[in-house]
């Protein structure tokens, strides 16, 4: 049996429904020391765990929550026999100097977020060997549509200003480089992951490996709802960069479309 912290996310929900009746939701709020969790999942008969919750970017204290979460997640999986942990980490591990986030890629985190996720993947890393090996997942930015049919990502959120009117704001000149890929990649990695665990440990760069500016972006959005493209200050906290991985099949303008189809029926629907 597979378990999904953070079930309910983004990412979780669409896991949780691909695994059907392999997978089932654990509830860090209610299992909230590793011994309960740990007798929790030994009754689930759990055999790997896939850790997604966690707190967002610019959340307060998301570095120390995330940290208390990845010490209770490693351990209750410690005092089980065998268990594989999957941790979903984020390219905000690396410094913003470096611009290609690879396997050995630098970590140095420059806010709470990426200090939360490096702590996170130290605490795993540190409690890992043949029964219970860890895959720690670098993902970059998600985009997609939610079980829910609520559009998820940078695309969504220029799409929910163009559907509101417009204009499209991008901070910035729009140079920073994203590297956008389709929650569908994401959930074939966390797969071949859970098919093919590491004997002991491994670092997975997850993404589309290829690079889209800001202002691309913008521009796609722009060209599919007619509005119009605004520049805003910077951001201060931006990160720059695209995934060295191999590159996927992500369609970018498929993607825009679907998310921009999602946002017209959320608009409708509201």
């Amino acid at each position: 049996m597979i378990g999904v912290t953070g079930a309910s996310g983004f990412i979780g929900a669409h896991l949780l429904a691909q695994l059907g009746d392999s997978g089932f939701s654990i509830d860090l709020r209610a299992l909230d020391t590793p011994d309960v969790l740990a007798n929790f999942l030994r009754e689930q008969g759990c055999q790997t765990i896939v850790h997604l919750a966690g707190p967002l970017p610019g959340d307060s204290n998301a570095d120390i929550i995330a940290t208390e979460l990845a010490q209770r997640v490693a351990g209750a999986v410690m005092s089980m026999n065998e268990c594989h942990i999957i941790f979903s980490s984020s390219i905000r591990v690396h410094s913003r100097d470096e611009g290609v986030f690879g396997v050995n890629s630098d970590v140095a985190p420059f806010d709470a977020y990426g200090s939360g996720k490096a702590s996170g993947e130290d605490v795993f890393l540190g409690c890992a060997d043949d029964a219970h090996p860890v895959s720690i997942l670098r993902i970059s930015s998600v985009q997609g549509v939610g079980t829910n049919g609520r559009a998820q990502g940078l695309a969504s959120v220029f799409a929910r200003q163009a559907a509101s009117g417009g204009p499209i704001t991008v901070m910035g000149d729009g140079s920073s480089i994203k590297d956008l890929v389709d929650i569908r990649t994401v959930l074939d990695v966390i797969g071949d992951c859970i098919l093919n665990p590491p004997s002991n440990s491994q670092i997975v760069p997850v993404g589309s490996g290829q690079s889209t500016t800001v202002s691309e972006l913008a521009a796609m959005v722009g060209q599919i709802s007619g509005a119009d493209v605004v520049h805003i200050d910077a951001d201060p906290n931006d990160l720059s960069g695209y995934v060295d991985c191999e590159i996927t099949n992500n369609d970018l303008q498929t993607m825009v479309e679907t998310v921009w189809e999602a946002v017209e029926s959320e608009m409708e629907g509201a």
